[in-house]
């Protein structure tokens, strides 16, 4: 029997095809593909197909040679994962759909919490990140406390001003989780090393006390005077008398200014009206605050009033806060501006 004999030009001929074909596969999968320095952010929308996921790569230019890379992802059999994925400069078609079908490389927005936030101003925040899946947009601040394991709290306060990382369809009720879980982690800390005889049977009041020095105090240097402030007051079970607490209980109806009427506008919030702390936090006290709130400074300051720059000027008796009053008429923008108290009203700390 006479052995089959291939011509060597057809030998010649497969080698450079298969050659060709193997250097067309590593072109398809392996060079680099045309990204600007910062790369870019991909969309993988839920429960878009493989078929329809490669034509978009393919469309905006992220594969090259579609029918080779469409027969390399059927071969594979895995399925995309949603989310939104950063290409950086350099990457190939192999490691983009490496990323997206293990999930590696997400890209991850910022929501940040602001200390002095009130919760209605992180939910107007919230509200207004596209991104987001908005499951709290309905929901009761007693249910949303009760989504969040803490059915006895209400959410003013809560929550920790921080910068958290988020990717795209992410829940809301999932930031405000890990918040309220830092918080109350932090809150726990601080109040395990607090100083002795402050006037806090919980860490919860500790946390109201926070929420009026973040609201008080402009310059993060004296926060820890102001809660001295707060602490001799509450010793001496006088009146707060904290301008922001005023602001509070009066909810929409305040209008960027404190009237002499306000002060007496009986809230459970108005501290000019009712003794000790306020029923709940004013705001989200960011992490100074609430070590002011554990380790306020020892002095006999009863009272502080605004000097127009931020400061405050603290005194131990009326009769100085009052001379302090009047001398807090300051030149600002041009314009001589006398604070509340200098129209009669004997404020605490404005």
């Amino acid at each position: 029997m006479k052995q089959l004999r291939i011509p060597s030009l057809v030998i010649r001929t497969a080698s450079i095809l298969i050659v060709t074909l193997a250097a067309v596969v590593v072109l398809t999968l392996l060079a680099p593909v045309s990204l600007p320095q910062k790369g870019v952010v991909f969309y993988v929308r839920p429960g878009i197909s493989r078929e329809n996921l490669v034509l978009e790569l393919s469309r905006s230019g992220y594969i090259r040679m579609l029918p080779i890379f469409d027969v390399y992802t059927r071969a594979r059999a895995v399925v995309p994962m949603s989310g939104e994925y950063q290409f950086k400069k350099g990457s190939t078609p192999y490691s983009i759909w490496k990323q997206i079908t293990t999930g590696t490389g997400r890209y991850y927005r910022e929501f940040t919490i602001i200390p002095g936030w009130s919760f209605k101003d992180v939910k107007n925040a919230m509200q207004n990140e596209p991104t987001l899946k908005h499951m709290t947009t309905n929901m009761s601040n007693t249910d949303l406390m009760a989504a969040l394991g803490d059915p006895s709290h209400a959410p003013e306060g809560m929550f920790m001003p921080e910068t958290y990382y988020y990717s795209r369809d992410d829940a809301d009720l999932v930031i405000l989780k890990r918040a309220h879980d830092l918080m109350a982690l932090k809150l726990k800390d601080a109040w395990q090393t607090r100083a002795k005889n402050l006037p806090y049977e919980t860490p919860y009041q500790a946390l109201i006390a926070a929420s009026l020095i973040e609201k008080e105090a402009y310059l993060s240097k004296e926060q820890t005077i102001i809660s001295g402030v707060l602490v001799n007051r509450l010793h001496k079970d006088m009146l707060l008398q904290f301008d922001p607490t005023v602001i509070y209980g009066l909810g929409d109806a305040y209008q960027g200014k404190i009237h002499k009427k306000d002060l007496t506008m009986d809230t459970p919030y108005n501290t000019y009206t009712r003794k000790g702390l306020t029923p709940t936090p004013i705001a989200m006290p960011g992490l100074n605050a609430i070590r002011a709130a554990m380790h306020p400074d020892t002095h006999s300051y009863l009272y502080f009033v605004a000097k127009g720059d931020g400061s405050h000027e603290f005194n131990n008796t009326l009769a100085s806060h009052h001379d302090a009053v009047k001398k807090a008429a300051t030149f600002r923008d041009g314009q001589i501006t006398a604070p509340p108290a200098a129209q009669g009203v004997p404020h605490a700390t404005r």
